[in-house]
């Protein structure tokens, strides 16, 4: 006995911390890593065909994370510049504004009450430069979830379409917008801001059609994998091991 203690306890117990050191060592001078990454990669190990097929699942993963961070991507810039339009208040682009004519002839100044419609034209235009951008992206992704609601927003606007085309907007090829910027600045008032003033306008719409696209890349990016904090995406533990390689 030594203390009232077991002889073999103690040795026991001397051996357990002695072990203890050595672990905490091996941690510290990245032995432990080494042999962690050298032991998965044994597991790991494939045959040279199934690496080929392994390869190109990766690459179509790769491709496929790029399209729904692209997607996620267009739909918040959607969002936004909707809401650009949508606005109220103080912040709304459909005040009247003190609208400055000059007659070319006798250079007399006359102010009226009006819209500035080149203001309200660019928001327009940025409007459906986002519109387009996600028609495309979020057509070419392989989530059903996300073409479905892609597919809805593009039937709201086809359901505006006489109103767009009253407007000088049309719908092409592919179910994207172009504008006829000559067209769309004479155009009747209360049509375009039906289209886009206000809540319930197809712009507030599109808006929220936009966000259930983003939610929805999300959500299935949650199922799959994560959006790391520079926003790129990983759908598997090779993609996330991979980050962290400079441990190994």
């Amino acid at each position: 006995m030594f203390f009232g203690v077991n002889n073999n306890s103690s040795f026991d117990w001397m051996t357990n911390l002695s072990n203890l050191c050595t672990d905490y060592n091996s941690i510290r001078n990245g032995s432990f890593a080494r042999l962690a990454k050298a032991y998965y990669g044994k597991q790991s190990s494939v045959s040279s065909s199934d690496k080929s097929e392994n390869t190109d699942t990766v690459k179509k993963s790769t491709s496929t994370d790029k399209k729904m961070t692209q997607a996620k991507a267009d739909a918040d810039e959607l969002k936004s510049s909707a809401d650009a339009l949508t606005a109220t208040g103080t912040k709304s682009l459909f005040q009247l504004k003190d609208i400055t004519t000059k007659d070319e002839e006798t250079g007399e100044e006359t102010k009226t009450k009006g819209y500035d419609m080149d203001g309200i034209t660019k928001a327009v235009k940025s409007f459906i430069d986002d519109y387009n951008s996600l028609v495309k992206s979020g057509s070419d992704v392989t989530s059903t979830n996300v073409l479905r609601r892609t597919l809805s927003m593009t039937k709201n606007t086809l359901a505006n379409k006489k109103l767009l085309s009253d407007v000088g907007i049309d719908i092409t090829e592919g179910n994207k917008l172009s504008i006829d910027e000559e067209k769309f600045k004479k155009a009747d008032m209360n049509k375009i801001k039906t289209l886009f003033n206000g809540n319930n306008s197809y712009a507030d719409r599109v808006a929220s059609q936009a966000v259930e696209i983003s939610k929805q890349v999300s959500n299935d990016s949650m199922k799959n994998g994560f959006y790391n904090n520079k926003g790129s995406y990983y759908n598997n533990t090779s993609s996330l091991l991979n980050q962290f390689d400079f441990y190994f």
